[in-house]
């Protein structure tokens, strides 16, 4: 037995010619290419897998917050259309039960009858 025996591939020698035992050798080490190539992807599937794990993780938060910002414009435009409603409401009933007296025709403030500090308008006079 010698060294090279032990050596998992053979060497050749210049003077030794190769047999048909060599093909055996060839196939073996396209076997392993072949282990390793299988394990390779393997490995690669599940980082993948990982990655694609994470991913939809982060996308789930991002629909979760999305979610939540959409839900609080939703309060935030239901509150502001009900003060809008309740403003316009208000404004309607002052309207409806103040009415601005209109002084016709209309002269300029210097000679309003309200300029004058003794004129008691027609409405504050005691019957």
């Amino acid at each position: 037995m010698s060294i090279t025996d032990l050596l998992p591939v053979r060497i050749s020698w210049r003077d030794r010619p190769t047999g048909k035992h060599r093909e055996s050798d060839a196939i073996d080490l396209l076997q392993c290419k072949l282990a390793g190539a299988r394990l390779l992807i393997k490995g690669l599937r599940l980082q993948l897998d990982d990655i694609d794990r994470e991913h939809a993780e982060t996308v789930e938060r991002i629909d979760e917050r999305h979610g939540e910002v959409v839900r609080s414009l939703e309060q935030q435009i239901a509150e502001l259309k009900r003060r809008l409603d309740i403003g316009v409401k208000a404004e309607s009933v002052v309207t409806k039960t103040q009415p601005i007296p209109v002084i016709t025709p209309v002269v300029p403030l210097h000679q309003s009858p309200m300029a004058n500090p003794a004129h008691v308008p027609t409405w504050a006079q005691r019957d």
